[in-house]
């Protein structure tokens, strides 16, 4: 059986995980996006399908949120040890601090 080929999609990133990957909504799939931030719409590609998300790449931002900085270092994006290295400081302390949130209310119930 042939694999159907991928096409680039749009949409809408809704929230973000602490780890840089955007979070879409696509025809009732999570779709995580890397390097995309919430409030921007975005072109990706969808690069692996699991049961209940896929991953996806970046290919172009179509509407920059305020939130997108320029990252200092050159191999951000290559290395993957810095990946919120695009995001203002202060929107990097609200995901960390979201994620703490997150973590304690999903451990402690």
């Amino acid at each position: 059986m042939a694999r159907r080929r991928r096409e680039p999609e749009t949409a809408r990133i809704n929230a973000v995980t602490h780890d840089g990957r955007g979070i879409a909504a696509v025809s009732g799939k999570k779709v995580f996006v890397s390097g995309a931030l919430e409030g921007e719409e975005v072109r990706f590609l969808r690069r692996k399908s699991r049961r209940n998300f896929d991953e996806a790449e970046l290919l172009e931002v179509l509407e920059r949120s305020s939130d997108r900085i320029e990252a200092r270092c050159e191999a951000f994006g290559r290395c993957g040890g810095c990946v919120l290295q695009h995001v203002s400081e202060e929107q990097q302390r609200y995901i960390k601090g979201q994620t703490l949130r997150d973590n304690l209310e999903r451990i402690g119930k």
